[in-house]
């Protein structure tokens, strides 16, 4: 981090907007957040690419639109996981409408002895102005530099030039509505050419981001006791560093009851079993039974995908499944989908809608039992036997964990970072 900060030092104008204290050294919130012009950052893009490959980080996400450019950077190596996030922003625009001017923020820019950051006046006004736009309330832990602000002789000179309101006191007295229309009225008057153009340009990034989401999906598949539970937890920890906005959940979306429920409603049957904590209690279903099941959980995963599933991706968040689609190929005896294992497969590539990794997490036979005897030596061997046959396709990571927790979760995040960076250098390299 600090080879970036010496390097932005040394060939660009721009500043730290918040949090900057203890930089480059220490970084104590999630996120890094830089103003810069649009045209110096992309020309320094490709160096900046070069510096994050020499100390072997991963570009993790990479999202872009009309005022921002986001890098999210990750390390998993040795047992270490490291992640860090810089938001590189053009401008402070809220839904294409600018807040300040970007030009006046970094000409009062101020050197600490290591790094530049704004003044004290902006990184309030900044914050401020977009929770206001927001309809949000303003956090405490920025409450002492707004009470710095009450008397502070240059404020309400920079909020006229930069809002056209009068003072922070006028702007509280507003409702939402007046002073969204005021922003808006304003930004048009200024510079109604430049407006027009950072219109156009949040509303074609709005929509192109929105069909090519930047989030991620995840989903563990493995025999009981192989540790799903302990690696989704510490992996669900280390991302949520930089991701404040993480999806889970068990097997499918659920916008469908489960099949008992939904048969008792409809008086097929009399009652439900809910004996949960057996998974595998059922008994072996014949093909058709299993058939009808599979069609009706397929329908649970096409419909939840795109009513829960897709705004997380969309969102650019994670999205984390403990078991998923796959769960019913490698083991038939907790969904009751008693098919064959090829038919499955080739179904679910048809039909349901694939994550960006599916992790296939197991331990030998022994091992497991050692964990927990929720399964017998054949039945742990029969779903070990199908996760072999999964993880020779393409899409399938296998991973036995016969170690400790945290090496499982560095080598599988190793994996998901550098399959990240390789589709984000190439969507660099083809911009």
């Amino acid at each position: 981090m600090s080879r970036i900060f010496e390097f932005l030092n040394n060939n660009s104008k721009y500043a730290v907007l918040r949090n900057y204290d203890g930089l480059p050294e220490n970084n104590t919130s999630r996120d890094i957040d830089i103003l810069i012009e649009r045209k110096d950052f992309l020309n320094l893009e490709s160096e900046i690419i070069n510096l994050i490959i020499e100390f072997d980080f991963n570009i993790v996400t990479l999202y872009k639109s009309e005022k921002i450019y986001t890098y999210v950077l990750g390390y998993a190596s040795s047992n270490k996981v490291d992640l860090i996030q810089f938001d590189f922003f053009f401008n402070t625009s809220i839904y294409g409408f600018k807040l300040l001017n970007e030009r006046s923020v970094l000409n009062s820019r101020q050197f600490n002895g290591k790094i530049y950051h704004v003044s004290k006046e902006f990184e309030f006004l900044d914050k401020y102005l977009q929770l206001k736009f927001l309809n949000r309330t303003y956090p405490i832990k920025y409450e002492n530099l707004k009470i710095d602000m009450q008397d502070n002789v240059l404020l309400p000179k920079l909020i006229k030039e930069n809002t056209g309101f009068e003072n922070i006191a006028c702007i509280e007295e507003l409702s939402l509505n007046k002073f969204r229309k005021g922003i808006v009225i304003n930004s048009f008057r200024k510079k109604p050419l430049e407006q027009v153009v950072l219109t156009v340009k949040f509303l074609s990034f709005y929509i192109y981001n929105s069909i090519f989401y930047r989030g991620f999906s995840i989903g563990f598949t493995g025999p009981d006791g192989a540790g799903k539970t302990t690696i989704i937890d510490i992996i669900s920890k280390e991302l949520s560093r930089v991701y404040s906005s993480m999806g889970y959940f068990h097997f499918r979306p659920k916008v469908l009851p489960n099949i008992g429920e939904a048969a008792h409603k409809v008086k097929i049957t009399s009652d439900v079993d809910k004996n949960y904590h057996n998974p595998h209690r059922g008994k072996r279903t014949g093909r058709l039974n299993s058939f009808l099941r599979l069609v009706y959980y397929s329908l649970d995963y096409i419909l939840g995908y795109f009513k829960t599933i897709r705004p997380y991706l969309s969102n650019r968040s994670i999205v984390i499944f403990d078991r998923y689609y796959t769960d019913i190929i490698a083991d038939s005896r907790r969904s009751r989908i008693h098919l064959p294992t090829k038919f499955l497969y080739r179904f679910g590539k048809l039909f349901i809608p694939k994550l960006d990794y599916n992790i296939l997490l197991t331990a030998n036979a022994d091992t497991i039992l050692a964990r927990k005897r929720e399964l017998d030596n054949a039945g742990i061997n029969s779903i070990n036997s199908k996760l072999n046959f999964l993880s020779k396709k393409p899409e399938y990571f296998l991973t036995i964990n016969e170690g400790t927790a945290n090496e499982a979760v560095t080598e599988i995040l190793k994996e998901i970072f550098e399959s990240q960076h390789h589709k984000n250098i190439k969507r660099l390299s083809t911009r």
